[in-house]
């Protein structure tokens, strides 16, 4: 089970990813960004988890293999994504 102190600070993910596994899901957790229209080099700030069945890193895991789920670039965002890593870990 991932319990939210595993994922490290919020703050951490303004610079790197980090990647971790429960079982054998692998996980990664990022920042992304995504353009707003109708403006000028404005960005949405994201939270993502990607999953994906080990014992392969993400690098060389095929696109097909892997599932995603985004949430706001905040604390609750992250509570979110620990929740949502913890329905998907039996699936593996």
């Amino acid at each position: 089970m991932i319990d939210r102190h595993s994922l490290l600070a919020l703050n951490f993910y303004k610079k790197s990813p980090f990647t971790g596994s429960d079982g054998n899901m692998r996980y990664r957790v990022e920042k992304i960004e995504f353009p707003i229209p109708d403006t000028e080099d404005e960005k949405e700030v994201k939270l993502q988890a990607t999953i994906w069945p080990g014992p392969f890193a993400f690098a060389k895991t095929d696109e097909e293999k892997m599932t995603r789920q985004t949430a706001d670039f905040s604390e609750e965002g992250l509570c979110a994504l620990v929740d949502w890593l913890n329905e998907k870990q039996p699936e593996f």
